[in-house]
């Protein structure tokens, strides 16, 4: 009896193991079949078919079969380079202002412009489809554009703090000689008020030297600051030399996504619908080529 039980299990794992064997020939299958055709739309669904059901049939109860789907997992570099060709393509017409370099197989910087100084901006997820944008960057041309409603550019604030430096530390320079009048009157004056110290020292008059004191101690403070401002000021306005770069490359990017999408908040629209945007392109192509084959 348990002789029998064991091979009725046995003959039970031996139909699972067969069923599972099958469904795996069968996704393989499957696949090499869309590789061949360079049916791209078909592989995106057979990498994630709980995606492509949500957002391209709109079904929500749709699961991966993880079991199957992990069958590709040691080709996802040279299936991102083979799905790149098509998936830039139309990025160029609908991006078009952000390049791509690919600096290892299936893997692409993306970068905005072909402008000198230009930013690199993140990279591009080929198998998801979608860009993970540098936080910073990004962050800097979101603020751009909040800052267009003040009339303001991103860096505006800086260059005028750092202009206002200039214009303090050039006043230093050019008011040395009257620093040099008002420190020679102010030690008359201490001198002139010294004489009268002593152990019988008036309050007024040890008041009166103080204010002396600290008048002459600011005086070379200022003295001191002086003999740098010149490099400072140099120095300074190489920092708003590229803050200002900083801001006219911002404009390009800002005047890019404009003529592109008409708002930034359309721009960011378009990356949120990139995957079914981009997949019912393919499904267009393909209808093409269907509609042409006849």
């Amino acid at each position: 009896m348990a002789t029998e039980q064991h091979q009725q299990s046995a003959q039970e794992v031996a139909a699972l193991i067969n069923n599972q064997i099958v469904n795996k020939i069968d996704f393989l299958q499957q696949f090499k079949a869309a590789v061949a055709d360079h049916q791209d739309r078909r592989i995106y669904q057979l990498l994630d078919n709980q995606r492509y059901a949500k957002e391209i049939e709109h079904r929500e109860q749709q699961s991966n079969n993880q079991s199957v789907m992990s069958l590709v997992d040691d080709l996802v570099d040279q299936l991102s380079h083979y799905l790149s060709v098509n998936l830039i393509d139309y990025l160029g017409k609908a991006y078009p202002f952000f390049y791509y370099e690919e600096y290892q197989t299936g893997h692409y910087r993306i970068y905005f412009g072909n402008w000198w100084d230009r930013r690199e901006f993140g990279e591009l997820d080929v198998l998801n489809v979608r860009f993970l944008f540098n936080q910073d960057e990004y962050a800097k041309l979101q603020k751009s554009f909040e800052l267009v409603h003040e009339n303001k550019r991103y860096n505006s604030d800086k260059i005028d703090k750092i202009s206002q430096e200039n214009d303090r530390l050039q006043d230093l320079i050019d008011h040395q000689r009257e620093r040099e009048e008002r420190r020679a009157k102010l030690q008359d004056q201490l001198k002139e008020v010294s004489s009268h110290s002593g152990i019988w020292e008036s309050s007024k008059n040890k008041e009166s030297r103080q204010n002396i004191v600290d008048a002459l101690q600011k005086l070379e403070s200022e003295e001191q600051e002086s003999r740098t401002a010149a490099q400072t000021i140099k120095d300074n306005e190489q920092v708003v030399l590229a803050l200002s770069k900083e801001n006219t490359i911002l404009s390009y990017e800002q005047k890019s996504i404009i003529d592109t999408f008409g708002s930034f908040e359309d721009f960011e629209l378009a990356n949120r619908n990139l995957y079914a945007s981009y997949l019912a392109s393919l499904n267009d192509d393909e209808k093409q080529v269907n509609t042409d084959g006849e």
